[in-house]
């Protein structure tokens, strides 16, 4: 009878062992993957103007969500907001 011995981490113990790591450790492999996978992360920024400005922004968005008639779903309103520049 042939036993199955997995010779691989999961890709839970991957993500587990990489939250182990130093925070340091933790932005050079996320720096690694970004070149692998073409997208790169960037925090956000902590500017006080900027987040300043996300705030103003989000209050606008939840004005014109509470506007929306009952009648429309949230993907409605959303496909409204994005336009046609995120359709």
């Amino acid at each position: 009878m042939t036993t199955y011995s997995r010779k691989h981490p999961t890709y839970r113990e991957v993500l587990e062992y990489a939250r182990q790591l130093p925070r340091r450790d933790q932005r050079r492999l996320r720096e690694e993957l970004a070149k692998l996978s073409g997208v790169k992360l960037v925090p956000p920024s902590r500017d006080p103007k900027v987040i300043h400005s996300a705030r103003l922004l989000a209050k606008d968005i939840q004005k014109k969500v509470q506007r929306a008639t009952k009648k429309q779903s949230l993907d409605d309103v959303m496909r409204q907001l994005r336009g046609r520049s995120w359709s």
